[in-house]
């Protein structure tokens, strides 16, 4: 693209300048092979840069594929809903959240209890999870266990565990 940009310009101050037609011929493709063998390097990080890319993106829709989900492994103890919701309850000093459980979240809790299905038990859990950033995190939360396995759940703690090397 840059060689025949670069050809055409020439061209046309060749033709201003009233220059002879292979004499024209000849600067013009002078010009495109300098200017080919000049600007190629500065296409080498593009290059390089793309198949890096390429395979970052592979890796990282693999991971994407691993949704997080606790398990029953996961599972710390059974709980009802009043001892959640005596639990969670904020209380912000500054008046800035809720008197509620879970605060500001007490919204999403509700429409989390009123899709349960019936024969519901409530689990809190507790896990270590890798995200796809290859990091670790801390999830905890709630989780409804239904007589085929586990259900939905609704998450409260989500914090990135640092390194302790």
């Amino acid at each position: 693209m840059v060689a025949i940009l670069a050809k055409e310009i020439w061209v046309s101050l060749s033709e201003r300048a009233k220059r002879p037609a292979p004499a024209q011929a000849l600067r013009s493709y002078v010009l495109v092979v300098l200017v080919t063998t000049i600007l190629w390097p500065l296409f080498v990080p593009f290059i390089l840069y793309e198949k890096w890319t390429s395979r970052r993106d592979e890796k990282q829709r693999k991971s994407e594929e691993r949704i997080f989900a606790p398990g029953k492994e996961d599972l710390v103890s059974s709980f009802t809903v009043e001892e959640i919701e005596a639990h969670e309850i904020v209380n912000d000093p500054l008046g800035g959240a809720p008197r509620l459980p879970f605060g500001h979240l007490h919204e999403a809790w509700e429409k989390f209890l009123t899709e349960l299905p019936a024969g519901t038990q409530l689990w809190s859990y507790a896990v270590v999870w890798e995200n796809r950033w290859r990091t670790q995190e801390q999830r905890e939360g709630y989780v409804a266990v239904v007589a085929d396995g586990i259900g939905p759940f609704f998450e409260t703690v989500n914090y990135r565990l640092e390194d302790q090397a």
